[in-house]
Order: structure tokens, then sequence, then C-alpha cells
């Protein structure tokens, strides 16, 4: 497929409160009353959710929370995989125009100096083995600066500047639809490619643990359908995700 014109955008709802933009995105969808490229923000979130049923925690008003709508009729020639890579390379290029240095932890954590600044939840919808839409909801830490406990960062602790949230939106959906053809162009080498590049700890040796405990190896990249390649003593392992954990 040529570069389209993207209609990501188009359509933007901004919510003060709602329990998780997936949730509200998903009956909107149902209902046939939002389309390819609707986006939904919310200035906070109730029920915020993240991957494996966990919770995304933010505070109102300081954080970036939407969800992309992506139904379009070409859809089901996707891999599913590579929406994930698509997402997560446009919230680096994103952090990259705003002069932040950011890696892909696989799957879709995005990190600043080791600290998670932003999350990624897919949820797609099947009809047999067609994908027939998908809603992706994004969070990203930006004017939060307390995080308890939890290993999580944000834009403003990186670069003591306030952002306008709304502006940021703007700004994100302009990285979506930049690289929207790469997910559309069914030639998604250089798709993958840009997911790798990436990729925190690519080639290195790195301790990992699993069901029968800890141990090394190295990141050697993911597999066609997203998995994570391991190297151990010249084999190669192969881990879904929450498989294995990174040490």
């Amino acid at each position: 497929m040529e570069h389209m014109r993207s209609k990501i955008g188009s359509q933007k709802i901004i919510l003060s409160d709602v329990d998780s933009t997936n949730n509200f995105a998903a009956k909107l969808v149902n209902d046939g009353s939002i389309g390819h490229g609707s986006v939904i923000m919310a200035e906070n979130q109730s029920n915020g959710r993240g991957q494996q049923g966990s919770l995304w925690q933010s505070d109102p008003h300081l954080n970036l929370l939407f969800s992309l709508v992506l139904s379009s009729k070409e859809l089901h020639k996707i891999n599913p995989i590579c929406i994930n890579w698509y997402v997560s390379i446009c919230i680096i290029d994103f952090l990259n125009r705003k002069n932040l240095n950011a890696q892909i932890k696989w799957p879709n954590d995005i990190l600043i100096d080791r600290k998670k600044v932003s999350g990624i939840l897919i949820e797609n919808k099947f009809v047999g083995s067609a994908l027939k839409y998908s809603i992706i909801g994004v969070g990203i830490n930006v004017n939060q600066t307390d995080f308890n406990e939890l290993n999580a960062t944000s834009m403003k602790l990186h670069t003591s500047l306030d952002y306008t949230i709304v502006d940021l939106l703007d700004d994100f959906i302009f990285c979506l639809s930049e690289n929207e053809h790469l997910l559309f162009s069914l030639k998604h080498d250089a798709l993958k490619q840009k997911y790798l590049d990436s990729l925190n700890g690519l080639g290195e040796l790195s301790n990992f643990k699993k069901d029968s405990g800890p141990f090394e190896a190295y990141l050697s990249g993911v597999d066609d359908i997203g998995r994570l390649i391991l190297e151990v003593d010249g084999k190669q392992l192969l881990f879904q995700n929450k498989e294995i954990q990174f040490l």
C-alpha cells in the first residue's frame, strides 16, 4: 500500500474523567459511533489498566492518557504484533522529539534511564482469525513527579518543563500519522527493525528469571510473532510475555 492520508486524530474525544479510555472506546466502536483513527483522551482515569490485568497508576490531570482505535478495512492483513511495534516506535519518536532518549523494554514498556515512563495496553477483536479492530491504550507520565515506590519517571523529571497535555496529544497524533504507513505497507521488516533499534539490552548479556530460577542470556531479538529470543550456551530460547522476568 502506498503512503496514505492518515485519518488518525480526525476524531478526538476528550473526557474529564472515565474508568478506562479503552473501555470507553470499545463501547463506542461497538455502537458504531467511532471509526478508524479515533482518539479518546482522559484527564483522569479511575480504573486505568495495564498489561495482564495490572493497574495503570496516574495522578489526575498530570499525564497523557488516551486510546487509539484502529479499524481500517486493511487491518485484517496485519500481523497483530506489528501494532505493538508500531505504537512502541511512535512513543520513542514522540519522546525523541522532546529531546528525551528512551528505549523499549520488551515487549512494550518505554524506559528513560531504566525507569518506566510509558506503557501500552492493546486489546484486539477478531472475527474468526481476521483482526477486525484494535484498541490501543497509551499512558505517558508527563508532569507527575511523585511515584512513591514505583520504578517510574516522567518527562518533567528529565526536562524540568511543565507541559500542556492537550498539546502533547496533538504532537503524539503527528507521530502516529507519520509512522502509520509502516504498519499498513505490509513491508514489516522496516517496522521490526525500528523496534529493534530501540530495544533495551539488544545484543547484550543480561540477567533474567524464570520458574526454574535466575539465568544469564544474550538478548538476540524478537521473532515475527513477538516472542523474545534469548541465546544461552549457543542455543536460542523463545519466551512469551510474562514467561520470564528481567533482573
